[in-house]
């Protein structure tokens, strides 16, 4: 391979690296993995609110429940006094009475809100529940797109190390000026450094040269310049011949 054909397939090997790596950072199993997991982050904070909401329904409800049962201890008790005639004063009975009766609608009255809380407390423990059931199906779905991704990007990882490992034996065969040359060319023409001259045909520009150019490239040396793109240009001898 003389270093004119180094310098091409150079430049071919180059460009199925970059077209590799797009390849790779465009797999559609990587856009769906980031869309999902930004849709996950939502959930989750969904998740934790219900919990939240869950845990203060509960200690709401654990807080009623423990006062209705103080107010039944405590209804208990003042009737006692009374059934057991520890208390003989009409009056006295009759203040017991009254806070009796005071006890008992409080009772009651905690007895229904005891019902609403704990119907809240369901409905937020049924919410919590579809929530984490979404969230598993989703961990499911992201779990099933990174084995596919690995898949799929695994064997494009393994192509762009296949390419790098003969893109540096290539560039092995190529004069340290001309590779320096090269590289500084790649950098400013978007990503091609190298033409090569077919017939009076840039490829690299895609645009013809003067025939008398042309011609005399042709009989010059194996590696020119191209006039209207100034990107090194390879003279193809077999275009030639």
């Amino acid at each position: 391979m003389t270093e004119g054909e180094a310098l091409v397939a150079l430049a071919e090997a180059d460009l199925a690296i970059v077209r590799a790596e797009k390849a790779l950072d465009e797999l559609p199993e990587k856009e769906a993995i980031l869309a999902l997991r930004h849709r996950l982050e939502e959930i989750e904070a969904v998740h934790q609110k219900a919990l939240a909401y869950c845990a203060k329904a509960d200690h709401l409800v654990a807080a009623a429940t423990d006062e209705t049962t103080l107010l039944t201890d405590k209804i208990e008790a003042e009737q006692s006094k009374v059934l057991s005639g520890q208390v003989s004063n009409p009056k006295e009975v009759q203040n017991i009475t009254r806070e009796i009766d005071a006890l008992v609608r409080r009772k009651n009255s905690l007895e229904n809100q005891t019902l609403e809380l704990m119907e809240k407390a369901e409905a937020g423990a049924a919410q919590v529940a579809k929530v984490e059931r979404t969230l598993e199906e989703g961990r499911a779905k992201e779990a099933e797109l990174i084995s596919r991704y690995k898949e799929k990007g695994g064997a494009l990882q393994t192509e762009i190390g296949r390419l790098k490992a003969e893109r540096q034996r290539t560039a092995a065969l190529v004069s340290a000026e001309h590779l320096a040359h090269y590289e500084s060319l790649r950098a400013s023409k978007h990503g091609i450094g190298v033409g090569v001259l077919e017939g009076d045909l840039c490829t690299a520009c895609r645009m013809a040269l003067p025939a008398e150019r042309a011609q005399a490239i042709q009989a010059g040396p194996e590696i020119a310049e191209c006039p209207n793109c100034r990107r090194i240009l390879i003279v193809s001898r077999s275009a030639s011949a």
